[in-house]
């Protein structure tokens, strides 16, 4: 079992409360969701406990305390004050035993993970569909600087994502793009168990990168940058990946801290900010959005309640989105009650993830606000796009 490797930190659990916080929705959206003791972080350990000693069996009956966990991190960042347990990692293996016993998981799990595999995205989609967002664009083939969208940008935020690019382009900055064949990072394998097949997919996809002459990768994905710069690793059993990775939200820091470009259009909206928790507690990247706002003209930024390393959580990680719907669109309003209180005008993240289970949120609420990503407010600014995207009444056309 895998959880062997983790025995020592399993063991190491006091259940001193840390993990769990006080009230149920303080901390983990886990419990905020579910509400039993067995779903939280200590709640897992006593499971695994229980698996080692024998005195427990992984089962389907166990699986929404494993997969309905939304590995935000937040268990792991309150145990750094106790314990010190990889809670994720101690989760991510839990899955991989599921899979490697042969015990059944949700199905919505697998079949993402199936259709990542089959039709090389999450949404089944061809290419053509798949690389739509890139209409009238132009990119740079062998630039060595390689722009990866992942799935869900291309997929949900077409204009977004265009928008994101044309101001990458704007500051100067030479762009490849896989075009048809780009496919998924391979998050899906991993968060959902099928670490063998994770294992060939990382290969496969690091010799396309240097084929490609990949010396560096943007994406705006917060999961596939980690993908690259942290699971690929592992994986792959090297010390560090290869090729430089780049969330865009350190590429638009360097914008703003270069004068790459200028803003001249007044925002004039009170913003406030979500911190994705892959980027956030994951990655400690908290700084970069909040510099962009101090630079952007007509922008009154306010801060949530929660926010940096104690963010709820958007309800879209750990694949429970796929898995069990209706938690992850608690856990999205649950969000956007923090929104609300700030009296803020537009929620501003750097996810595609977030900005979709956000947006659900202001439905759940029954609320008419936007949720955007920290580069369209650059665009406005910059002259790129035309305010309106800002609005509440604006759609989008994807």
């Amino acid at each position: 079992m895998r959880i062997e490797e983790f025995r020592d930190m399993i063991y190491a659990c006091g259940r001193c409360n840390f993990c769990r916080g006080i009230d149920f929705n303080e901390r983990c959206p886990e419990i905020f969701t579910q509400t039993w003791e067995s779903s939280t972080a200590r709640g897992r350990m006593a499971i695994a406990r229980g698996i080692l000693e024998g005195k427990l069996d992984y089962s389907e009956e166990m699986a929404e305390r494993i997969f309905g966990c939304f590995m935000c991190g937040r268990c792991r960042e309150e145990c750094k004050k106790a314990a010190q347990i990889d809670v994720i990692d101690i989760t991510k293996a839990m899955r991989a035993d599921f899979i490697e016993q042969g015990v059944k998981i949700p199905e919505g799990g697998s079949k993402m993970a199936d259709t990542a595999i089959s039709s090389g995205n999450i949404f089944a989609d061809t290419p053509e569909i798949h690389t739509k967002w890139a209409e009238g664009l132009e990119f740079v083939e062998g630039s060595g600087t390689l722009f990866y969208p992942g799935c869900l940008a291309s997929h949900r935020f077409k204009e977004k994502t265009n928008i994101l690019v044309q101001v990458l382009q704007a500051a100067g900055y030479e762009l490849d793009f896989l075009g048809h064949d780009q496919t998924c990072c391979g998050t899906p394998l991993w968060v959902t168990g099928k670490i063998k097949n994770a294992k060939r997919w990382a290969q496969d996809y690091l010799q396309k990168l240097q084929d490609r002459g990949v010396k560096e990768i943007i994406t705006p994905c917060p999961s596939c940058f980690r993908a690259f710069d942290e699971e690929y690793p592992v994986l792959l059993g090297l010390d560090k990946f290869p090729i430089r990775v780049r969330h865009t939200s350190e590429i638009l820091e360097e914008i703003v801290e270069q004068k790459k470009l200028k803003f001249k259009i007044s925002i004039n909206k009170r913003v406030t900010y979500h911190d994705p928790c892959e980027i956030g507690r994951y990655k400690g990247i908290y700084e970069p959005a909040r510099k962009v706002f101090a630079a952007l003209p007509g922008i009154e930024f306010i801060e949530m309640s929660r926010n940096k390393a104690d963010a709820f959580c958007c309800g879209g990680g750990g694949a429970v989105k796929l898995m069990y719907e209706d938690y992850s669109n608690a856990v999205a309003k649950e969000r956007i009650q923090d929104f609300i209180q700030t009296g803020a005008d537009v929620l501003i993240t750097i996810c595609p993830a977030c900005e979709m289970n956000l947006t659900h949120g202001t439905y759940a609420a029954d609320i008419e606000a936007r949720v955007l990503d920290v580069a369209e407010l650059m665009a406005v600014a910059a002259g790129i796009v035309d305010p309106e995207i800002l609005e509440t009444d604006y759609f989008p056309e994807d």
